[in-house]
Parts: structure tokens; sequence; C-alpha cells
């Protein structure tokens, strides 16, 4: 009998080590690797703490601290883009087992069953700015992006009824509803012929990422200019 009670209590005892070292562990490296698969970041640095530890076994995180650096969000890169999270429950289940027939973003989603609170921040820089802009807007051509806290200027390209013009561009990132666009206030158009030309249609709003394509229901809420970049940051809705 006593060996038996022995027996009981040494497997108790290792169950509860697993549950203690080797899940947190495995399940972080796993989070880890989802991230670097999500946002295709080069560098991705996860960290999960709960005490005790054993709770992460089950799905509890008090606490979850994320940092990539050149994280893609939606179409948009982020540098030094840092999820902060707590009073996490993660769907174990979810994670390890997709559901079959739901698209990347429903999975992502069901895998956070709830948080306290989560927060996502990262910075724009001129050059992802620019990268989006020359992808997204085929009749700029080459555009160079400035951004100081008054705003952003850009300068390209364009192609109007067959002629090739230099344009200024002024604007600002902004986040409305969930997303973030890149509002134009202005065109200039440095050719006098083409002046005379209606620029009305080319005003508008570039979406940058739609609160829809974000994880865990996370929406933008601000954007804060800064020289040469925009620091912006999102919540859990």
């Amino acid at each position: 009998m006593k060996k038996f009670l022995a027996a009981i209590l040494i497997l108790l005892v290792a169950v509860f080590a697993f549950a203690q070292f080797a899940v947190p562990t495995a399940l972080t490296n796993y989070l880890k690797a989802k991230v670097t698969e999500l946002t295709k970041a080069q560098e991705v640095s996860l960290r999960l703490d709960s005490l005790p530890s054993a709770k992460i076994a089950i799905g509890y995180v008090d606490k979850l601290y994320c940092e990539t650096d050149d994280a893609q969000i939606g179409e948009l890169n982020l540098k030094q883009a840092v999820l902060d999270g707590s009073s996490l429950h993660i769907n174990i289940k979810e994670l390890l087992f997709p559901t079959d027939g739901i698209s990347r973003e429903e999975h992502t989603n069901r895998c956070l069953q709830s948080a306290g609170n989560l927060e996502l921040s990262g910075i724009i820089t001129e050059d992802a700015l620019k990268n989006f802009l020359a992808e997204k807007v085929d009749r700029l051509q080459e555009p160079k992006v400035t951004m100081t806290p008054e705003g952003i200027t850009a300068s390209a390209k364009v192609s109007i009824l067959g002629r090739d013009a230099d344009v200024q561009i002024g604007g600002q990132i902004l986040a409305r509803e969930g997303d973030l666009y890149f509002h134009m206030t202005y065109i200039n158009v440095e050719n006098a012929i083409l002046r005379r030309v209606n620029l009305d249609k080319f005003l508008g709003d570039f979406n940058l990422t739609e609160a829809v394509k974000m994880p865990f229901g996370l929406q933008f809420r601000t954007v804060e200019m800064r020289d040469g970049e925009a620091f912006v940051k999102a919540t859990r809705n």
C-alpha cells in the first residue's frame, strides 16, 4: 500500500512538474512560431507569465509580452511592433487543433477567448508608407515620403492624360473606426498645363490596415506623428 501511495505521489509530482515547466515552455515556443508565421517577422521574442505557471497548461495567462521587428500587420509593415496583454484566457484546443473550414483570421480570433487588457503598438516608418503607396496606388511612381509631427508630405511622378508630371502630396495618418488611413489633404501639380486638370478625384483616403484583418479583435485607436515615423496604437474592442 505504501509503495502504491508513493508511486501515486511520484506521478502527481511528475504531472505537476510537467504542467509547471514543460507545458509553458512548449506553449511559448508554439506561440512564437505562430507569430513568426502570421507577421513574417525576422525576429520575435515572446514571454508568458502566470502564477503558478501551471495555469498556462489550461490556457490562463496572467501576462503576455511579444515584441517583433518589421512585422506585417494586414498590408502594412510595423517596425518594433509590441503586443502587450494581461489576464488572458487562451483556447488551447483551438490553438493546437484548428477548426476546419474557417479562415486564418477566424482561427486566430477563436484562440483568444477573453482578455482583461490587450494592446498592440508599433511604428510606421517613412519607407513603409512609401512602399505601401508605390504598391497600392498605381498612378504614383517613385514616391518619396517625409513625416513630421505636423503631418506627411510626399513627392512623386504621376501620369495624367498621357503626360508625366511631378506632384506634391500632403496628408496624415488617421485611426478611424478601427482602421488606419492615409488621408490626403492636398495635391499640387508642378506642370503648368496640368494645373488646369480637375484633381479632386485623386483626393481621398487610402486604407492602410483594415480592422477586420487585425488579430484578436484589435482596432487602431491613436496615431502620434513624429519626425521620420508615426507611432500607432491598437486595443481590443
